[in-house]
Formats: C-alpha cells, sequence, structure tokens
C-alpha cells in the first residue's frame, strides 16, 4: 500500500468537489471519490460539498494498491529517460507488455522490481509481445491520468519491414473485429474505427520498409491494417509469414509534459533490419 498526496490552493471561492474538478481529470476525479480519499483543508479533513476560499490550501491523501500480485521479475530496465513522474524505456521482441496467467513474466514485473513492488504504473502507450520499441510509463495515477492517450496526448511512430514491393503513402481507415474464437483481429464494418498512416521509405522487389502512425490504438492495428493491403509485417505469426522476431519497431515518441508543459521527444536507434532506410 502506498500513500500518495496532492497539494493545491484554491484561486477562487467554489464548492470544493467543483474546485477539485477543474483540477483533475474526470476519471481520477471518480477514481479518488471511489477509495473515499481523505481531503483537507487547511489542515482539516472536509466534505467534498462544502465551500472553499481562495487562498486555502487543498491535501489530498489517498492510497493505492495493484490488484494483481505478480512475482517480480528483477531484469536489467532499457531506461530511456525517468524523472519524478514517468519513465521511458525500450521493450524488447517476445516480451509481454502486462502479464497473463499462461505467460507471467513481463515488462510490468521489471518495472515494479525496479521501482519498488508498492508502485502503482500504468503503460500510457501499449505494445505487443513480438513489437519492439518505446514505452511510456506514468509512477502513479494521477501523472497518468493527466496523460491521458485518448486525448492525442501521445504521439508514435513505427517502423515496419513488409512483404512486397511498397510506394508512396496513404492512409487505411478500416474497422477493427475481435473474433469470437480467437485473439485474432479482423477488418469488420462492426469493429471499432482504426485509422493508420503510412509511407514507404525504401522498396524493392521483395520487401518494403514503412513508416506508420496511428491515429487511433486498437489491438494489432498496424498489422491487420498492413496486411489487409496485401502487405504484411515480415516474421508476424498471426497475420504473415514467421520468422525469428516480427519486423516491427516503435522508434518515435512525443509527449507533452503535463506538469511542466514541454515537449519531450524520444526516437531509439533503427533496428539492424532497418538497414533498407539507409
Amino acid at each position: 500500500m502506498k500513500r500518495n498526496e496532492l497539494n493545491f490552493i484554491v484561486d477562487k471561492d467554489l464548492v470544493l468537489s467543483e474546485f477539485l474538478k477543474t483540477k483533475l481529470t474526470k476519471k481520477f476525479y471518480k477514481h479518488l471519490k471511489f477509495i473515499k480519499a481523505n481531503v483537507l483543508v487547511n489542515g482539516i479533513i472536509t466534505k467534498w460539498y462544502l465551500k472553499v476560499k481562495e487562498g486555502d490550501k487543498i491535501k489530498i491523501i489517498y492510497e493505492e494498491k495493484e490488484k494483481d500480485d505478480w512475482p517480480l521479475y528483477d531484469k536489467k530496465l532499457n531506461i530511456i529517460y525517468e524523472d519524478e513522474h514517468y519513465l521511458v524505456c525500450y521493450k524488447e521482441h517476445n516480451i509481454l507488455t502486462i502479464p497473463t496467467k499462461s505467460e507471467p513474466i513481463s515488462l510490468f514485473q521489471q518495472i515494479k522490481a525496479y521501482l519498488g513492488n508498492d508502485s502503482h504504473i500504468s503503460f500510457l502507450n501499449r505494445l505487443d509481445k513480438e513489437t519492439s520499441g518505446l514505452l511510456l510509463v506514468a509512477k502513479d495515477t494521477y501523472s497518468a491520468n493527466l496523460l491521458n492517450p485518448v486525448k492525442d496526448n501521445i504521439k508514435r511512430k513505427y517502423y515496419a519491414l513488409v512483404e512486397g514491393y511498397l510506394s508512396g503513402e496513404g492512409v487505411i481507415d478500416k474497422p477493427i473485429l475481435k473474433s469470437s474464437n480467437s485473439n485474432i483481429r479482423l477488418i469488420d464494418l462492426n469493429g471499432k474505427e482504426a485509422i493508420t498512416y503510412y509511407k514507404s521509405l525504401s522498396s524493392n522487389n521483395d520487401y518494403s520498409l514503412v513508416e506508420l502512425i496511428l491515429k487511433t490504438g486498437r489491438t494489432h492495428q498496424i498489422r491487420v491494417h498492413l496486411k489487409s493491403i496485401g502487405h504484411p509485417i515480415i516474421g508476424d505469426r498471426l497475420y504473415g509469414c514467421p520468422l525469428d522476431i516480427m519486423r516491427l519497431q516503435s522508434y518515435y515518441l512525443e509527449y507533452i509534459c503535463p506538469y511542466t508543459n514541454e515537449k519531450r521527444v524520444f526516437i531509439t536507434e533503427v533496428e539492424a533490419w532497418n538497414e533498407m532506410k539507409k
């Protein structure tokens, strides 16, 4: 169980709950109400429906406990950047981001081993097990909700090596639906909106190196979309031809830090199979 604190100074007279809504995301506000967080005004525990005045000091005290008790995985992390609130790391191929009962070893447990078992981390972007690249992690729930990925606060770019000759650039706008009897995703009019921008960087008769930008973030989106236009990713065991590793890498990550309003951009070294780009 980890104890957390948030501190604010009231900038105008308001009902406490209305003031907090101006400082917290809707999701996080509801979370604090649900866990019955203590709110103190000038050091005194106060009801959420009472009024506060300009200059009052607000302190929110809450505790968080991880729902899952997974074993720690004490393997060295490839950390690209770290501050008090966020961490950017590089995920290798063939390791899950989040553990499952069938595969209980994941990057989640690596980060927990690094930060401490009482840390309450949130992944702000996800990568499939087979995909390598940059991941952004919030060290607490408040920081996670300040960088809500639904609001396009996080930008990502990928490299993929695909089958066949692909030239030019374009948009793949095809809805994706989860298959009813497997983890495979399908292009289906009843699916969720999915939009991928692609640009061919280099091509030959056998392969093409493609840069991809996601507007939406559906599971397997890049993989399903590229297959749908006849260019599955090399090494994709579900949607293409299986090899040792899938040639898909998240090489670019950008976000605006909500605490400083600074833009942070991270570009990782391209993997060996990306040499077609040169």
